[in-house]
């Protein structure tokens, strides 16, 4: 039987960031027991932007560099170690919704239906394969459109985001759709609200809950400043301010408590 392996392919803002940061400052006590690779890492650079060029140009051509890569990237695993692999990256899941044109979720069911078939095809075991999406029942395209206002520009306000992004946030249909390509009991899933804190359903899964009081727990990453920065920077990101200036304006903003 080949090694375990969970893929946590997102969603953006349920905290994906604050559980990689976690598993990261807490490296030296979890990888005795797991071999992790997290978002923005070396190794799994190249298969994270595969799936985002799929994800804004669904075509042949970049479905099948999604299928090389991951081949790849399977590759280098050591079949022989006994520890579980965990992958946390949310550009498995394809671009943040109202990025590069992507309206909602739809290329990432297909996205890790060709990761599993990759890794079957590398370790000839397709049952050792499993997901993990974290999700979240309310506030979730207010945290998106945050997200969008301070890295992007955007000049949506929060009521129009959210009426033009509304079918993004139907997590449960997305992964509905993921259970029927992989299986029910290859997925797991849990929403935010019923987290003590991101990396709880993460230990669940591994089987290493006795560790949780071991662990230096760093602050939630990627919160909001409030109603007050937002209505700020949406003015700001109207006005007609380029370059520096904006960039200073904009972090000043960026430094108000909320």
């Amino acid at each position: 039987m080949a090694r375990r392996i969970i893929i946590h392919a997102g969603f953006h803002k349920t905290g994906t960031k604050t559980l990689q940061e976690t598993l990261s400052i807490n490296t030296a006590l979890l990888l005795p027991h797991v071999e992790i690779y997290l978002q923005g890492g070396a190794l799994i650079s190249s298969l994270a932007q595969a799936v985002l060029s799929f994800s804004g140009n669904r075509c042949k051509d970049t479905k099948a560099v999604v299928s090389e890569q991951a081949e790849l990237f399977f590759s280098l695993m050591d079949l022989t170690d006994p520890r579980p692999i965990f992958v946390s990256s949310e550009s498995l899941s394809g671009h943040f919704p109202g990025s590069a044109g992507v309206a909602k979720y739809g290329p990432a069911p297909i996205a890790i239906d060709l990761i599993r078939d990759a890794w079957t095809k590398v370790t000839g075991d397709q049952n050792s394969f499993e997901v993990y999406y974290s999700t979240r029942r309310s506030g979730w395209l207010a945290s998106c459109h945050w997200q969008r206002l301070k890295t992007n520009r955007n000049m949506l306000s929060l009521s129009e985001y959210c009426e033009k992004y509304a079918q993004a946030a139907d997590h449960g249909a997305i992964i509905d759709t993921i259970k029927t390509r992989l299986g029910a009991q290859f997925v797991h899933t849990q929403a935010l609200e019923d987290m003590p804190h991101p990396v709880d359903p993460v230990l669940e899964i591994l089987n290493l809950g006795h560790l949780k009081s071991q662990l230096d727990i760093p602050p939630n990453a990627n919160t909001s400043l409030g109603e007050t920065a937002r209505a700020d920077l949406l003015a700001l990101n109207r006005q007609k301010i380029w370059g520096q200036d904006y960039k200073k304006a904009r972090a000043a903003i960026l430094r108000q408590k909320p």
